[in-house]
């Protein structure tokens, strides 16, 4: 009963705390047969939240880092969430054999029932777009699972790409791909006869079978161009892409094409990298957004009092919307901070917390309200003024960061012509060269 409420409360938080959320694959998901779902883990426990109650219609068991269970507080919130704790050598010392016995054990007979086991088989969660090497672990048990049951269950792993536009942030969107689920029985024979070449095989398969799905870059300065280049010259290979996944897809082809010329031809990789770089060097100098340079939008004075106007006229929304939401808001992220140093948990704790400072300080908000006037439109008034000022101040704020760059553009259009005229010739140059890459790559 305790999950089914809370799972509830996490899947409004999640729309909330994610700007968008697309699934891919859906159809491949199995309907009743028993599963593993394997996932890349970039993101901590967001992975798991995302995986269990946005993408699988049936209730999960988890897999995780016996270290988190070291309270009698987590230990409670975790068992009620079906999570079975594995330990490592670092975690404990005493009888950890004996108690990954015991959660292997429980594995077997979840799965033996038909359920779902959810894995992220890496081991570990870095907020990188890699893919880590894949531990043994997860093949051992669905082997094993399937060896107790004459390979007859029949079990099938099915694999999940997590993709963050920031893994970090409020208001960012996720991509989520799912891929056919594959049958564990198709390596009864070798498992039967060579028990590690089996297992070995298996893992290389999830191995491959997760890269498929996400974005993977070789390390921070590949991922920085492979960013630049998705900025600048995604919209012109996306017009005519039949792609299914766009945005993952599309960003695998950059690479993909990265590595070849790389091989092929690395004066023009680097050629490319040196225009890129100095390009966005220059308009952070300049500080104007690549976004109005590529839109060569002429801003004249009556778009820019109709600018200022909407701060103006939005400023006294923004404050109700700052009194309502800002305590609520910004005390999860200090608690993130507090509770961690690590990027990777600051998104989950900060939703996480967040689903207890919003409601009990909007219930500070209904008691004032009724203090001051004790009628029902109060109460209907706060219900819908707090959260839509809340949504205002985003969109506002926003804005107001981005109204730095805006006035930046319109300095230079009024001023210094020439220097817009050199940004929108760099950046053409820079997309007629990819554009000739991309001929050669076909």
């Amino acid at each position: 009963m305790l999950y089914f409420v809370l799972s509830i409360v996490i899947r409004i938080a999640l729309k909330i705390f994610f700007r968008k959320i697309t699934i891919h694959g859906k159809e491949n998901i199995p309907d009743t047969q028993p599963l593993i779902v394997i996932g890349n883990h970039p993101n901590t426990f967001m992975d798991p939240i995302l995986a269990a109650l946005v993408i699988l219609p049936r209730q999960v068991h988890f897999l995780a880092n016996g270290s988190i269970f070291k309270t009698a507080a987590a230990r409670a919130v975790l068992n009620q969430f079906n999570t079975i704790p594995v330990y490592r050598k670092q975690d404990i010392t005493d009888n950890r054999d004996e108690k990954n016995l015991s959660a292997f054990q429980k594995c077997f007979e979840f799965l033996t029932g038909g359920g779902i086991l959810l894995v992220f088989p890496e081991g570990n969660s870095i907020n990188e777009r890699k893919l880590r090497p894949i531990k043994t672990g997860t093949a051992r048990i669905a082997l094993e699972v399937e060896q107790q049951q004459d390979f007859k269950l029949p079990l099938k792993l099915l694999p999940i790409g997590l993709n963050y536009s920031n893994p970090t942030r409020f208001r960012e969107s996720v991509e989520i791909n799912i891929g056919k689920a594959f049958e564990v029985k198709s390596y009864q024979n070798q498992y039967q006869h060579d028990p590690v070449g089996a297992v070995n095989a298996l893992t290389k398969e999830i191995q491959q079978r997760l890269a498929e799905l996400i974005v993977i870059t070789e390390d921070k300065e590949a991922d920085d161009l492979v960013r630049k280049i998705e900025l600048i010259y995604k919209k012109q290979i996306s017009i005519d892409s039949t792609l299914k996944n766009l945005n993952v897809n599309l960003t695998q082809n950059i690479i993909k094409a990265l590595h070849y010329f790389q091989d092929t031809d690395p004066k023009l990789v680097r050629e490319v990298k040196e225009k890129i770089d100095n390009y966005f060097a220059i308009i952070k100098e300049f500080k104007v957004s690549d976004y109005l340079i590529e839109k060569s939008e002429k801003i004249g004075i009556g778009k820019l009092i109709r600018y200022i106007m909407y701060f103006i006229s939005g400023f006294p929304i923004y404050i109700t919307g700052l009194f309502f939401n800002y305590i609520p808001f910004i005390i999860p992220s200090k608690i993130a901070r507090w509770i961690s140093s690590d990027e990777e948990y600051r998104a989950p704790i900060m939703m996480t917390a967040g689903i207890f400072t919003f409601p009990l300080y909007y219930t500070l908000m209904y008691i004032l309200g009724w203090h001051i006037a004790p009628t029902l439109y109060t109460l209907l008034v706060l219900t819908a003024i707090m959260p839509l000022t809340g949504f205002f101040v985003l969109q506002y704020y926003k804005r107001l960061r981005n109204s730095r760059s805006t006035f930046a553009y319109y300095r230079i259009f009024k001023k210094e012509k020439n220097a817009l005229q050199w940004f929108s010739q760099q950046r053409q140059e820079i997309i007629t060269l990819l554009e000739s890459a991309q001929q050669q790559y076909r």
